[in-house]
């Protein structure tokens, strides 16, 4: 088995462009191979390797790396389990954010699977009396050889509850840039919404509230309430989307 993914590709060409297309997060329903919102939802890899349903870093070792997740519900996290499918170890730290993007230290040491298996469940307990929808992982690529891939990351809360995320973000990513250039204002049906504030309902069941900038092609493009965080959303995975205060 090779820790290269296939096809190969000049990523240091796409660099500066997937740098630019981070802060743009893309909404979990629209999947790009090796992308960051890979690792959002329930794991879906066919079991361990090089596999493109799993998040995957620019370079193999090139940096350390990180990758925040948001769920859709505010709890007291008690444990977390990530699903890492590839060269799996890397892992060294766990903080929650809140909506200041203030870290708070969740669990620092040493990955469960380093050394182990090629592929496995991490299990951390948390150390949280506060209650957050933000975890990010540490991950020191580096020390841990070839991509170190991670395909989800469930959270369990002290009340019993258990979600996976819905929305992803990466310190780098072996995906395709997105397709920002799809995102030019178009003249369509969420057009009479431009500039206002709205709340999104989507395929999964999550709603996304928030000021929408721009409507492409294939793009929504929102300015979220909570974190005034840029979103990209995927207009075929959209099921409805209001005027907040029932304006029509």
């Amino acid at each position: 088995m090779t820790n290269t993914p296939f096809p190969l590709k000049k990523r240091s060409l796409w660099l500066w462009l997937v740098t630019a297309c981070l802060a743009l997060p893309l909404h979990a329903g629209d999947m790009r191979a090796w992308g960051p919102e890979q690792a959002t939802g329930a794991p879906n890899s066919q079991g361990p390797g090089d596999l493109e349903s799993a998040w995957a870093s620019l370079t193999e070792d090139g940096r350390d790396e990180w990758l925040l997740l948001e769920y859709l519900n505010a709890v007291e996290p008690a444990q977390l389990r990530v699903f890492e499918t590839f060269n799996p170890g890397a892992v060294v730290k766990i903080t929650a954010l809140d909506a200041d993007d203030k870290e708070s230290l969740l669990w620092e040491g040493t990955d469960p699977l380093r050394n182990g298996p090629p592929a496995g469940v991490a299990e951390f307990a948390l150390n949280s009396a506060a209650a957050t929808q933000r975890i990010k992982l540490y991950l020191a690529s580096r020390e841990v050889a070839g991509w170190n891939e991670i395909d989800a990351v469930e959270l369990l809360a002290k009340d019993g509850s258990r979600q996976w995320a819905h929305l992803a973000r990466a310190s780098s990513t072996y995906a395709e840039p997105a397709p920002v250039a799809t995102t030019t204002r178009v003249a369509d049906e969420f057009s009479p919404y431009l500039d206002q504030p709205v709340v999104v309902l989507m395929e999964d069941s999550s709603k996304v509230h928030g000021v929408l900038l721009s409507s492409g092609k294939d793009f929504l493009i929102l300015r979220a309430d909570r974190n005034s965080r840029v979103l990209m959303l995927n207009k075929s995975k959209i099921l409805t989307l209001e005027i907040v205060g029932g304006r029509d």
